[in-house]
């Protein structure tokens, strides 16, 4: 029997991290997200101090500079040789998500997902698509954190820009491109709970 992933891109203060969390813990299933840059460093027998600052740069930059990014590995069973760090790190993320979709349900937000499993055999997809107007999405922001409104508006322009660079970089296609998900949601309409309510819904109908 094939097993079901639920694919969660989200805009940033959408509250889809939240909103995929609970959706696991209502559904029994597991949740993946920045562990998953763990457990493939880990599947790649890489040294994760080797590229902290690769990392943080992924973090602080606007899009890839991929001068930076040609940080090459020689390469091992996991690993293809002369690769960059970005392409071999999401290289193992995209195999540790297909290696997860044989053996377990699963909710995996972020990491591309929608695209990583646009054309996987022997597994149901739901990709889902958080969005929330700019308005709703600070709000949530400033009640969450220590940041005022215009710190909160910075904070969700540079992660979303910094988001849609990365998925480009690796898709060659617009993160927001609505063709691309099963299930697009309001956040800014509908609160968590009823976000959650809707996805299982629409698992358990795959």
């Amino acid at each position: 029997m094939a097993h079901k992933i639920i694919t969660i891109n989200r805009l940033s203060g959408s509250g889809g991290g939240q909103i995929g969390e609970m959706l696991a813990q209502k559904l029994g299933i597991s949740c993946y997200d920045e562990q998953l840059r763990d457990m493939a460093l880990d599947f790649g027998d890489l040294d994760e101090s080797k590229h902290a600052e690769i990392f943080k740069k992924l973090q602080d930059e606007k899009k890839p500079n991929l001068a930076f990014y040609r940080t090459y590995d020689e390469g091992n069973l996991n690993v293809a040789p002369q690769m960059s760090a970005l392409d071999t790190v999401f290289d193992l993320e995209k195999k540790i998500m297909l290696k997860v979709s044989k053996e377990e349900d699963a909710v995996i937000i972020g990491r591309c997902g929608n695209w990583v499993f646009k054309d996987a055999e022997d597994v149901k997809v739901l990709s889902v698509f958080i969005v929330g107007s700019l308005k709703s999405r600070i709000d949530r922001v400033v009640a969450n954190s220590d940041m005022d409104e215009a710190e909160a508006k910075r904070h969700i322009k540079k992660t979303d820009r910094t988001r849609d660079d990365y998925y480009y970089y690796i898709t060659k296609s617009d993160r927001d491109d609505l063709n691309s998900y099963g299930m697009v949601i309001n956040s800014g309409i509908y609160d968590e709970e009823t976000c959650v309510n809707l996805i299982a819904a629409a698992f358990e109908a795959l």
